[in-house]
């Protein structure tokens, strides 16, 4: 029951208090029927009719406002542990190595995060009705035992007769229900497929024909098992319905033929079997919930487990302030894996032997696989050097440093993902915001407001422009860039190589770029190729401990 596992951890901590008012709800509703009885018996006594109404209408007076308190503390603590649900995935996803936070995979963690979350959030408050409903039904039962204990063994034989049939067409319930999730998640797939990729559908009729056949074929499949989830559940619920009825029926006609039941106590006793048929289909109604609640449960507790499972080493170092001293950051011998689906390795870059001097150009130049994204990776600690080592001025890098080594870097990936607020910006009101805007040739398309953006709706290379702003508002170091060129048009790629390039060297940033703009490669100080996951170098013009750059940098705070 993963769904408990989650309640009991977060939300139904401390829980007495939210129990004792679903009980009290649940003794209101039994004070409710009992006026009600005991008006019956009472109907020749007007002053006994209105004592009891007085009764009736304190009863449903002190019912709402225990059912009013007992949802809202279910509501507020279910949002609570929410929130922390969804910030300690984040936090998780953060913390974990990057490869395995990859592994899990940015959709899943925001379909878990997002949407299934949600069903918990919708599924708790039905939850705890449906935990009053028991008590009610409960209450129900030993009231109807003072009135007779025949009707009391009547009614539970249909019961446990009826719960029977109905945990097997829960077992059915519950198959279909992930049945139904993977046909969804697999819709969901080809849906944003098409909706990524319109302009290609629209180029190739026979590409959007199969596409849409995919799509067709995956929805389909999807109404037919929720036809069937459907069809089973008409089948619960209307066994349930007559659990009810046959009880009710059990008393009206049983009760009498093997009883000396008088007419009154029989009418009593049916009149307290039928107060509970709101409490039964309350639980009956409240099943499907509870199936889309304990598989979205199950999801959160799987990616959960493998982001528990992934090394988190790295994430325990402290970060403090960037560090901007160092002389050479180095690989040496230093090697990475990619492993396949099936655990083997597919992919080697390494071992690499190469060193990036302080103020220096590097660019990292080869052909598309050849593993220059993931040489970057290693070099800025997010992928774990297997073999051989990463260091800083000859000191190698460990797990409790790596925080604050990944803390020299600004990068700016192929497939960055530009965001309005800047969240690494450093100090905003020096003016370098606006220097920057004018160097880029963005100041009369977006500003700086507060520590925003006015607005990232541009195009592809504009967004790569503000992308390199927001990392040099960061005022590390060293700036890295993956292909960041590839986006711009010939013009702004030639400043970038003969401008803002020398620009950047001339106030002591390092620049390390993986570039193909081979008719620029004369810009940089080191050229280090790639090649199958090996490394030469071609060109180098830095001597030894790096270039004595300027103070020019801004100054972090």
């Amino acid at each position: 029951m993963d769904l408990w596992r989650i309640l009991r951890r977060e939300a139904l901590r401390n829980i007495q208090p939210l129990m004792l008012l679903a009980v009290l709800a649940a003794a209101l509703n039994l004070a409710l029927l009992t006026s009600l009885n005991d008006a019956l018996l009472a109907l020749d006594d007007p002053e006994g009719l209105q004592r009891l109404l007085i009764v009736f209408l304190l009863s449903a007076f002190l019912w709402r406002i225990a059912q009013g308190w007992m949802m809202n503390a279910a509501s507020k603590r279910m949002q609570t542990a929410l929130a922390v649900l969804r910030v300690d995935l984040l936090r998780r996803a953060v913390a974990a190595d990057l490869p395995d936070a990859m592994a899990v995979g940015s959709s899943r963690l925001a379909q878990v995060a997002g949407p299934e979350l949600q069903l918990l959030a919708q599924a708790v408050p039905t939850l705890v009705i449906s935990f009053q409903s028991v008590a009610a039904i409960l209450l129900c039962l030993l009231y109807l035992a003072t009135l007779s204990g025949a009707a009391v063994l009547i009614v539970l034989c249909f019961l446990v007769t009826g719960g029977i049939l109905i945990g097997r067409s829960v077992v059915r319930l519950e198959l279909m229900s992930e049945t139904i999730h993977e046909a969804e998640s697999a819709l969901s797939e080809r849906s944003e497929h098409i909706l990524q990729t319109l302009r290609e559908c629209k180029l190739n009729r026979r590409r959007a024909a199969n596409a849409l056949a995919d799509a067709t074929s995956c929805a389909e499949t999807l109404r037919k098992e929720r036809h069937r989830f459907g069809a089973e559940y008409s089948h619960y619920f209307t066994i349930s319905e007559l659990t009810y009825y046959a009880a009710l029926a059990g008393i009206i006609f049983l009760l009498p033929a093997v009883t000396n039941t008088d007419i009154a106590t029989v009418i009593l006793a049916g009149h307290a079997a039928a107060f509970i048929a709101y409490p039964v289909i309350t639980i009956v109604a409240s099943y499907p919930s509870y199936i889309s609640a304990e598989t979205a449960a199950r999801s959160y507790l799987a990616v959960e487990a493998e982001l528990k499972a992934a090394p988190q080493a790295a994430a325990q170092g402290r970060s403090g302030g960037t560090d901007d001293t160092f002389s050479t950051i180095a690989l040496e011998g230093a090697s990475f894996r990619h492993a396949g689906r099936d655990g083997t390795g597919s992919f080697t870059v390494g071992p690499v032997d190469m060193s990036i001097e302080r103020g220096s150009v590097v660019f990292i130049t080869g052909h598309n696989g050849a593993g220059k994204s993931t040489l970057i990776h290693m070099l800025l600690g997010l992928y774990p050097i297997q073999r051989g080592s990463l260091s800083v001025d000859g000191v190698p890098v460990g797990p409790d440093g790596l925080a604050a080594h990944r803390d020299r870097f600004a990068v700016v990936f192929s497939d960055n993902h530009v965001t309005r607020q800047l969240y690494g910006a450093t100090t905003l009101d020096d003016g370098y915001a606006e220097e920057l805007l004018d160097l880029l040739e963005m100041s009369d398309k977006v500003a700086v407001d507060g520590r925003a953006f006015t607005t990232v709706d541009l195009s592809q290379g504009q967004k790569k422009r503000l992308a390199l702003i927001a990392a040099l508002l960061e005022r590390k170091p060293v700036l890295v860039l993956d292909e960041w060129a590839a986006d711009q048009s010939p013009y702004f790629r030639r400043k970038f190589y003969r401008e803002i390039l020398p620009w950047l060297k001339a106030r002591g940033i390092t620049v390390i770029a993986v570039t193909h703009d081979d008719a620029y490669f004369d810009a940089a100080d080191v050229q280090l190729q790639v090649d199958r996951g090996g490394i030469r170098q071609l060109l180098t013009t830095v001597p030894p401990g790096g270039i004595p750059a300027p103070d020019l940098l801004p100054a972090s705070s």
